[in-house]
């Protein structure tokens, strides 16, 4: 079984996110959500504090089986 790690930036102020996103293909649970923790954080330093706040953004993410191999 994989688990396909989506992620998607939403925010909280209208309650709109962008399209779904999906980062990568994990042979386990536990592999897909750290890397999804991981994830998060790289992309809340990269769209940066300002816009952040701003905007109320936040980084949503799932893992979902995949048939994928």
């Amino acid at each position: 079984m994989k688990f396909l790690l989506v992620l998607k930036v939403c925010s909280a102020l209208d309650g709109t996110c962008i399209p779904e996103k999906n980062v990568g293909t994990h042979d386990s649970w536990y592999s897909c959500a750290r890397q999804g923790t991981v994830e998060t954080l790289m992309l809340l330093d990269s769209i940066g504090e300002d816009l952040i706040n701003k905007n109320k953004l936040f980084v949503a993410f799932s893992c979902q089986i995949t048939n994928e191999t």
